[in-house]
């Protein structure tokens, strides 16, 4: 069965979503496949926002800015290591 949301469903109730979440990790499973243990994702979250050059979270390049990603999301990364 689908589920239907409204259209205008907040990103952060998505990501909180048990069927987001599973559905996300099915593709991180898939992706994972192609890589050895070592550079396997063993865990993620998933956090509302998006990724531009105008806060700083995507490059130029359009790479994920690393250093920016772990300044905006500090306190999703600091309460999963507590």
């Amino acid at each position: 069965m689908v589920r239907r949301r409204p259209a205008d469903t907040p990103l952060t109730d998505l990501c909180e979503e048990p069927e987001t979440i599973a559905d996300v990790g099915k593709a991180v499973d898939y992706a994972d496949q192609a890589l050895s243990r070592a550079e396997s994702i063993r865990e993620f979250r998933l956090v509302a926002g998006e990724l531009t050059g105008e806060n700083g979270l995507l490059t130029p390049s359009l790479k994920v800015g690393r250093h920016a990603g772990a300044e905006a999301h500090e306190a999703e990364i600091e309460a999963r290591y507590r």
